[in-house]
């Protein structure tokens, strides 16, 4: 490998970016479906694990679902910094700049490594947020043991994310697919192993299903590094080692740190309405990951189209062909709000059968079949939200992203959670209630901000 100050060469693209169906829903698709299965192996795999820790009681199950949303608390701030790489590399490629792709990849590597250490050095201060969280003490004991041993993997985490985010740039849906499936069957092997004591492994129960993800992250990261630097990818200079540039550190932080500080605004906001409603009590903590983990399900699918969108409005900016990338968005669109509104009526038809998949107890089974409910009724309301911040994304525009969540999240949300959930006495159904008015204001607001058109105009 050879060291460069930079390598922005403009290389022919060995395929055009425009296609006969550019723009509509079947491109859409084809760049989506292998993000989708990604994301639904990701879910399935918190299904099993949830499943599995719910085989040792209430209490871990708590625990664990709590300690999960905790961990993407952590991950969140600097994960944007990755997926905002998927914007520079999505446009260059669109603009036949593939060194270019490179070149801002290696950047990313960069800074991935730096935040991952970071992210190692927050272990300690976990219980302290547990404390913040305020769950009952037996779910503290074990979701502090079961986040500090999560969270090892963070710089193998950061990377791989980096690295997803060159391939998806580029239009490689399917390498990603490739991995974190592999990644995924890897996992439930060793939580099963490490949570039951199988295989010659100790039996650790809730400290294994950490331990055993953690494992997996790692292994995920080496596997994406080793396929970044193939031969096959050196039309993109991946193997050209550039130096770290801070121009290119300040381009990508302008465009990723919303991008993270908007997840984090978001997810955190779904940690602290997971710690209210665990005030509730140790039944409704139970229902509530539950149903969060089946609204999952829909979210996911909505999230890799919307990634697909943030790919193809991206690219179609680079090769200067705006009236694709609005087609592009409005067809994922489509594709999103057909697919979440059917899974919302299985959740409308079959509430109760899908919670006592996890867990039978009386009391669980009646909280969760509330949850679903209300996750059946925004489904449609998710679906504009995820593709329109997707494609927004794309373009560069995501500080709006970021004040939007912080309004709609910290400032109506959550208070609305504690006035509906205590203050008016509500319990579990009124916080529910909340978390639907919040979701359904943040897809009208989405709407309005694309139609708006000021991405269109956006310079990266």
């Amino acid at each position: 490998m050879s060291v460069s100050d930079t390598s922005k060469q403009s290389v022919q693209d060995p395929e055009p970016v425009i296609h006969p169906s550019s723009g509509s829903v079947n491109r859409v698709w084809l760049l989506a479906y292998p993000i989708i299965l990604a994301n639904m192996s990701e879910t399935l795999l918190g299904v099993v694990d949830t499943y599995m820790v719910g085989q040792l009681g209430v209490a871990e199950i708590g625990a664990v679902g709590l300690g999960s949303m905790l961990a993407w608390l952590f991950y969140l701030p600097v994960l944007g910094l990755a997926m905002g790489l998927n914007t520079f590399v999505a446009q260059s490629y669109g603009a036949g700049n593939r060194r270019d792709c490179g070149h801002m990849t290696w950047q990313g590597l960069y800074m991935a490594l730096a935040s991952g250490a970071l992210i190692l050095l927050v272990i300690p201060f976990v219980p302290i947020v547990f404390d913040l969280a305020g769950p009952s003490a037996e779910v503290r004991r074990l979701g502090v043991t079961y986040l500090q041993w999560r969270l090892i993997d963070g710089p193998a985490f950061m990377i791989a994310m980096t690295a997803a985010s060159f391939f998806r740039g580029i239009g490689d849906t399917k390498t990603p697919m490739k991995i974190g499936i592999t990644i995924n069957i890897i996992n439930v092997i060793l939580n099963y192993g490490l949570i039951y004591g199988h295989f010659g492994l100790p039996r650790m129960e809730v400290q294994g299903s950490a331990l055993g993800s953690a494992l997996s992250g790692i292994i995920g990261g080496g596997i994406y590094v080793a396929l970044f630097l193939s031969k096959r990818l050196r039309p993109y200079a991946n193997r050209t080692i550039v130096k770290p540039s801070w121009v290119d550190f300040a381009r990508l932080f302008r465009v990723g740190a919303p991008i993270g500080l908007q997840r984090f605004l978001d997810i955190g906001s779904f940690v602290i309405f997971a710690a209210i409603i665990g005030r509730l009590g140790n039944a409704q903590l139970a229902a509530n990951q539950i149903a969060i983990q089946l609204m999952s399900i829909s979210y996911m699918i909505g999230l890799g189209i919307g990634m697909a969108a943030s790919t193809l409005v991206g690219q179609y900016i680079g090769a200067k062909r705006i009236e694709l990338a609005e087609r592009s968005a409005y067809s994922a669109l489509k594709l999103a709000m057909g697919i979440m509104v059917f899974v919302g009526l299985a959740f409308l038809v079959f509430p109760e059968p899908l919670i006592t998949l996890f867990n039978d107890d009386p009391d669980v089974v009646r909280f969760g079949r509330q949850g679903l409910l209300y996750a059946a009724f925004f489904q449609a309301f998710d679906a504009l939200a995820v593709i329109f911040i997707g494609a927004l994304r794309g373009a560069g525009d995501t500080r709006w992203s970021a004040v939007a969540a912080f309004i709609g999240a910290w400032i109506i949300f959550l208070p609305m959670t504690y006035l509906f959930a205590f203050t008016m006495g509500l319990d579990f159904w009124g916080a529910w209630l909340s978390a639907t008015i919040y979701i359904c204001l943040l897809g009208i607001a989405c709407v309005y901000r694309f139609r708006q058109g000021a991405w269109k105009k956006m310079i990266i």
